[in-house]
C-alpha cells in the first residue's frame, strides 16, 4: 500500500471524501508582448502535470461542480470535441492533452489557469496553477488493484509533486 493512501487510511478519511491537489510554477516574462500566458505554460511543467493526471485510470474532477461519475474533467473534455482529432495510433495521449490543455488556458475551463503579476510598465511574472479534485475512494481502488489499466498505477507518483489536502474532522490538512 501506498503512503499516500496509508495516511488517507489513518486519518479516517472515507471513499466518498475528496482529496484536493493543486500545484503552481511560474516563470519571469515581458507581459508587453502578450504572449507572456502561452509562453509561460511551455516553460513550466503545470500542464504537463496536469495532462498526467487527466490519462491516469483515476478520475480527475475541477474545484469546482460535483464530483460524480462522468463530471470529471477529461469527460468535459471529451463532450467539447477537444479530443476528436487525436489519433489512437499515436503513443502520446499525455502530449496530446497537454496540448489542448495549452490552447485552452485562456478559458479557465479545464483546472488550468494563469496570474501575471506585473513589476513594471514590461516586466512580470506568470504562474501557471491548477487545483483539482479526486475521490479518496477512487485513489484506495487503484492503489490496491493490479490489474488491467491499475497494473502501473502508483498512487504516490500521482500525487508526487502536487500539494495534497483532505478535508476531516480535525479542519482541512496539508499533507507532505
Amino acid at each position: 500500500m501506498s503512503d499516500i493512501v496509508n495516511t488517507l487510511r489513518e486519518l479516517n478519511v472515507s471513499e466518498d471524501d475528496v482529496v484536493a491537489l493543486s500545484y503552481t510554477e511560474g516563470a519571469d516574462v515581458w507581459h508587453i508582448n502578450e504572449s507572456h500566458v502561452q509562453e509561460s505554460v511551455e516553460e513550466t511543467g503545470t500542464a504537463s502535470m496536469l495532462a498526467e493526471l487527466l490519462v491516469s485510470p483515476v478520475p480527475v474532477y475541477n474545484r469546482y461542480g460535483e464530483v460524480s461519475e462522468g463530471n470529471d474533467i477529461l469527460n468535459d473534455m471529451r463532450a467539447d470535441f477537444l479530443l476528436d482529432d487525436y489519433d489512437r495510433g499515436d503513443d502520446c495521449f499525455g502530449d496530446y492533452i497537454q496540448e489542448k490543455l495549452a490552447e485552452t488556458i485562456y478559458d479557465g475551463e479545464y483546472s488550468l489557469e494563469y496570474s501575471t503579476t506585473q513589476y513594471d510598465y514590461k516586466r512580470g511574472r506568470c504562474d501557471i496553477s491548477t487545483a483539482v479534485r479526486v475521490r479518496a475512494g477512487d485513489l484506495f481502488v487503484a492503489d490496491e488493484s493490479k490489474e488491467g489499466r491499475f497494473e502501473f498505477f502508483s498512487a504516490d507518483s500521482f500525487v508526487s509533486g502536487f500539494n495534497v489536502s483532505v478535508k476531516t474532522k480535525a479542519g482541512t490538512l496539508t499533507l507532505n
